[in-house]
């Protein structure tokens, strides 16, 4: 598991806050739909409310966003 602003910071080093890199990163996942539905459908599913990602997440995440 890793939290979602130590992930977020990764790909928005740059942001001031942790709060502005988890948000950016929350629109990046939610403007790429397959994305978003591949992590609804991953294990355990994808609630944004969540401090965490899984594995499998991070996964997804960078096959489809790109590594950090």
């Amino acid at each position: 598991m890793i939290k979602k602003y130590e992930l977020a910071l990764q790909y928005y080093p740059d942001a001031p806050t942790k709060k502005a890199a988890t948000d950016n990163l929350t629109r990046a996942i939610n403007r790429c739909t397959e994305l978003s539905t591949r992590l609804a459908q991953a294990p355990g599913g994808y609630n944004v409310n969540e401090k965490t990602y899984t594995p499998r997440q991070v996964d997804l995440i960078k096959l489809y966003l790109g590594e950090p």
